[in-house]
């Protein structure tokens, strides 16, 4: 499997798309982390954004752990 999707954009942007079994296997190295709610992340090659919504739904995964009755009942968005 190729992390590529162009190697165009590799040489104009330097781009390259991480899928997100590799962005859940990798955040789970820092599991914990993830979870923390006081936790900061910086992801300076942000591109679409994969890590940080993936730590975004962990980290409400775990006030609506800890804390039920604080967030709304949203739909689920998929992804």
């Amino acid at each position: 499997m190729s992390l590529v999707r162009s190697k165009q954009r590799v040489a104009d942007h330097g781009e390259v798309f991480t899928p997100p079994w590799l962005v859940e296997d990798m955040l789970d190295l820092v599991k914990e982390e993830t979870e923390r709610i006081d936790a900061r992340f910086l992801e300076p090659a942000c591109g679409s954004g994969n890590f940080l919504v993936v730590v975004l739904r962990r980290k409400l995964a775990a006030v609506d752990a800890r804390y039920p009755a604080v967030l709304p009942r949203l739909p689920d968005l998929g992804g």
